[in-house]
């Protein structure tokens, strides 16, 4: 695989900028033009086109789901056009579509480059984000106040957010640096795991320290312990102790914070929850010029089912505005897979779970540490409170575990 001196430039300015995801650049088109890689965006695009029949055929089927997904949106245009402005109805569709370019941009431009040149932008990649937790830590003031790199102005100061909008998103973009980082290094895991944890205690991203959490107990379950009686018994016990834990431990207690001073966790849950809803009435997926209408059309059920599951206990004032036809800043799932089964519904459960489990269980079955780690933390945040779109680490890292599954089977195959 020849990779040329352009090609090389881009990717380690990619490298450079990846950590800044919340920019000046977000006046031009707001989500879309946040991440300061966006810069790099139409060189990327250029080299994946002129490059389509390089790759393998599994990267080829995410520019056909994509395609096939905006074809259910063309298609789903015409059941929405009756209740709902046509320039309204194309205006945000396009938009919701250009975000998801990013994201398949970086993973395809990336996958094409060899394993030690990913590694050498892995590294970059982490001194970045290093050098960001550190003067977040020391000088809080760099990163809380508006800025070239730097948007807006911090909403909770005393969060480290690091040069992205939130400090949950900060915690996503600090363990996966992390992570691969000692990947390449082979670290010792005894030390980096302790250590992760306790640095993503000042971040204070209640998502990232869980789901890296359940990420190592996944990753050791699959490394470390067979999958006899036994085995089965200390794993209930270990699941048992952590969901113990985190009920009644101190991120218990920032969530019932949260809860009582707070309308997050109820937008956050009824936004959560309106795609599962969407699917019974839109199961091919609602598309992207159809996202809006869903949120609108299934979010107030969605939320009368929270309030009636626990009547008086969430405050919705927040996300009754979401529902209302034409407000449609800051709308969103906050959850990339949320977003994706609003979009293509079943369609996209089944290539997602497709992928998914395969990735999953070659991992398993080579028995990698960090790999299984870093994919399963990516999985569980994406899900539950990342939307990936705008996170070009996210589609990084992907990038660099596919590459190191690819050339373990050539090594397998050469021997």
């Amino acid at each position: 695989m020849t990779v040329d001196k352009l090609q090389l430039f881009v990717f380690y300015a990619l490298c450079l900028v990846i950590p800044f995801e919340n920019t000046m650049l977000a006046s031009l088109a707001g989500v879309f033009t946040a991440p300061l890689g966006v810069l790099l965006l139409p060189a990327m695009l250029l080299y994946v086109v002129t490059s389509l029949s390089l790759f393998e055929k599994a990267d080829l089927w995410l520019i056909k789901f994509f395609l096939l997904v905006l074809l259910i949106s063309i298609l789903n245009l015409s059941v929405l056009i009756a209740d709902y402005d046509i320039g309204f109805l194309i205006d945000r569709g396009l938009r919701f579509a250009l975000l998801a370019i990013p994201t398949m941009a970086v993973y395809l431009f990336c996958i094409r480059l060899n394993l030690a040149t990913l590694e050498k932008g892995v590294k970059i990649i982490f001194a970045v984000v290093a050098a960001i937790y550190v003067v977040n830590l020391l000088v809080p003031s760099v990163v809380n106040s508006s800025s070239p790199l730097q948007f807006s102005e911090a909403l909770s100061p005393h969060r480290m957010r690091g040069f992205t909008f939130e400090a949950s998103m900060f915690g996503f973009q600090f363990v996966i640096a992390s992570l691969m980082f000692a990947c390449v290094m082979k670290f010792p895991l005894k030390i980096v795991v302790p250590l992760i944890l306790i640095l993503c205690i000042p971040i204070t991203s209640k998502g990232a320290q869980i789901f890296f959490m359940l990420a190592v107990f996944v990753a050791i379950v699959q490394c470390f312990i067979r999958l006899q009686p036994i085995a089965k018994v200390l794993v209930s016990i270990c699941l048992s102790t952590l969901l113990i834990w985190v009920s009644s431990g101190y991120v218990a207690s920032m969530f019932a914070s949260d809860i009582e001073k707070y309308s997050s966790v109820a937008t956050r849950s009824t936004i959560f929850l309106t795609p599962i809803v969407a699917l019974f009435s839109f199961p091919q997926g609602s598309g992207f010029f159809g996202f809006l209408p869903s949120i609108y059309s299934y979010g107030p059920i969605a939320m009368d089912f929270l309030d009636a599951m626990f009547p008086n206990a969430l405050n919705f004032t927040e996300v009754m505005p979401y529902f209302v036809v034409g407000n449609v800043k800051g709308v969103g799932t906050k959850s990339f897979f949320m977003d994706w089964l609003l979009y293509g519904g079943l369609v996209f459960l089944f290539f997602y779970s497709k992928a998914v489990g395969a990735i999953f269980s070659e991992l398993s079955q080579k028995k990698s540490f960090y790999p299984i780690c870093m994919f399963c933390f990516v999985v569980f945040s994406t899900f539950f409170y990342v939307p990936a779109d705008g996170r070009y680490i996210a589609p990084f890292a992907i990038a660099y575990i596919v590459r190191l599954m690819r050339e373990s089977r050539k090594e397998q195959q050469a021997l």
